[in-house]
């Protein structure tokens, strides 16, 4: 489970440099940036993490807090963080919208959005990556780490046809991001389940 985690992550990364990239082009008020497939990423990182991304933390993490902290008050940051990353990309999103359809928006005030969203991903990656990640290698067991599989496999969440929808996405995004130039193959697929 962890290492599904992990790729997802590797992903999200890959996605984020895409869209560092477009922040320059976007800071230097180049013309060279593509505000479709910026919304693209966006909605697609949205999305799929919304959908799978954060409920397997998720589900870990309500796990560690049931079965490994004593405090039952201890705020759960990863809950706040993942609410807050929601309405950054939809708030993203919306400006990114908005300028497709010839809206007038400052381009300084969509790269401070922008660079808002990027830094608070990555930021967030790095937290859990750095501090939640090895809390739960250290205190899960193999048979917690069972448990969890089985609560993952038999929820709501694991619908394969649209794990089989958001591979092929991802697969169209990566083609387009390297058909754009901003990277020179496609990475391996999504791992969702």
């Amino acid at each position: 489970m962890l290492s599904l985690i992990t790729k997802d992550h590797e992903q999200v990364e890959l996605l984020l440099n895409v869209l560092t990239e477009q922040l320059a082009e976007l800071e230097s008020e180049q013309q060279g940036v593509n505000f479709k497939l910026m919304d693209d990423i966006v909605n697609y990182l949205r999305n799929y993490i919304d959908r799978y991304h954060h409920p397997k933390e998720d589900l870990i993490y309500s796990y560690y807090l049931e079965h490994y902290v004593e405090d039952a008050d201890m705020p759960n940051r990863l809950a706040s963080e993942h609410q807050s990353l929601n309405f950054l990309s939809r708030e993203l999103s919306h400006s990114l919208n908005m300028i497709q359809l010839d809206s007038v928006m400052p381009f300084d005030a969509l790269a401070v959005q922008l660079r808002g969203f990027v830094d608070k991903q990555r930021t967030h990656i790095q937290y859990e990556t750095d501090i939640v990640m090895p809390l739960m290698t250290e205190k899960f067991s193999p048979d917690d780490w069972c448990h969890i599989e089985h609560l993952w496999k038999n929820g709501d969440l694991q619908d394969v046809q649209a794990v089989a929808v958001f591979n092929d996405a991802y697969e169209l995004l990566t083609q387009r991001i390297v058909t754009a130039g901003f990277m020179s193959e496609a990475k391996e697929d999504l791992c969702l389940v």
